[in-house]
């Protein structure tokens, strides 16, 4: 299977970004399609609604076409283009009175693991999918923010601090808090999925 290349490994996009600047829309749309898709993903990892990940992508890339001129002075604009899209889908998370810093008894944690067995059922879910989930659902929701940009985005320690408006000490905790729980909880998910795996050969 063909992987898709890392948006943010382009090399062009200084000069898409020039181009855009320039006037030309056709540069603008060729940024959109190189970051909607993994803006879309990263709010997917934090649980949000795919309606208000939509408007927010929607909302970011509507400023951009239209206040362009702030993107004069960016140096680098995947931390832009991230850190907007971040503000703006927090903000509807806020309003819609969903955004909440979630923690391990969070409601939506509490839901899948109930639901573990049910999706064990599912012939067309691989085990391993569901093991990472199940661990995925144990994190709250800065955990799962940093290690999203750390290892899915391959952000540094110094932009994930940027981005997130924490220092450089905080990402190095948030990290290893994080990739820590999940090394604990691991023979949890196998302790749990040897369990369903002899129920079944009972049956």
């Amino acid at each position: 299977m063909k992987h898709k290349k890392n948006i943010f490994d382009h090399s062009d996009n200084h000069r898409l970004l020039h181009d855009f600047l320039e006037g030309d829309d056709g540069a603008f749309a060729k940024i959109y399609e190189l970051y909607a898709r993994d803006l879309y993903a990263f709010g997917l990892s934090l649980r949000a609604k795919p309606a208000l990940i939509e408007d927010a992508v929607h909302d970011v890339f509507t400023d951009i076409y239209i206040r362009r001129e702030k993107l004069a002075e960016i140096r680098n604009l995947k931390l832009y283009i991230m850190g907007a899209f971040r503000n703006r889908l927090f903000f509807l998370l806020k309003k819609e009175a969903v955004y909440t810093e979630m923690t391990d008894s969070d409601s939506h944690g509490q839901k899948e693991r109930s639901n573990m067995e049910t999706w064990m059922e599912k012939e067309n879910i691989d085990e391993k999918e569901l093991r990472v989930k199940r661990l995925m659902s144990e994190l709250n929701i800065r955990q799962r923010e940093v290690l999203y940009y750390r290892f899915v985005d391959g952000l540094s320690v110094e932009d994930i601090a940027s981005l997130m408006g924490i220092n450089y000490q905080s990402v190095k905790n948030l990290i290893h808090r994080a990739i820590k729980k999940l090394r604990a909880l691991q023979m949890m998910i196998l302790l749990f999925l040897a369990k369903i795996f002899l129920r079944k050969k009972q049956h």
